[in-house]
C-alpha cells in the first residue's frame, strides 16, 4: 500500500510562533516583524535570529516599555 506524503505549507509567521511559543509575542509590521520577548531566558534567541536571517530579514534589537523588541523586515534588494 502506498501513501501520498503531503508537503505541509508554513508561513514565516507559523514558523516563528512556533519558535517562540509562550516566550514571547509576534505581530507583523511594515513587511516584517515585531516581536515582543516575556521570557528573555527562555527565549530562543539563536533559533528566531538565525530564522530571521534565513528570510533575508534585517534585524533590530530594542527596548521598548522595560521590553526586549525585535524588529525586522525584509531586505531590500
Amino acid at each position: 500500500m502506498k501513501y501520498k506524503q503531503e508537503r505541509m505549507e508554513c508561513t514565516p509567521k507559523d514558523v516563528l510562533d512556533f519558535l517562540v511559543g509562550e516566550t514571547g509575542r509576534i505581530s507583523l509590521e511594515y513587511g516584517g516583524f515585531l516581536i515582543e520577548v516575556y521570557d528573555s531566558l527562555g527565549f530562543p534567541w539563536s533559533a528566531v535570529i538565525r530564522t530571521l536571517l534565513r528570510f533575508n530579514h534585517e534585524i533590530w534589537i530594542e527596548s521598548r516599555d522595560e521590553r526586549i523588541v525585535i524588529l525586522s523586515k525584509p531586505k531590500a534588494d
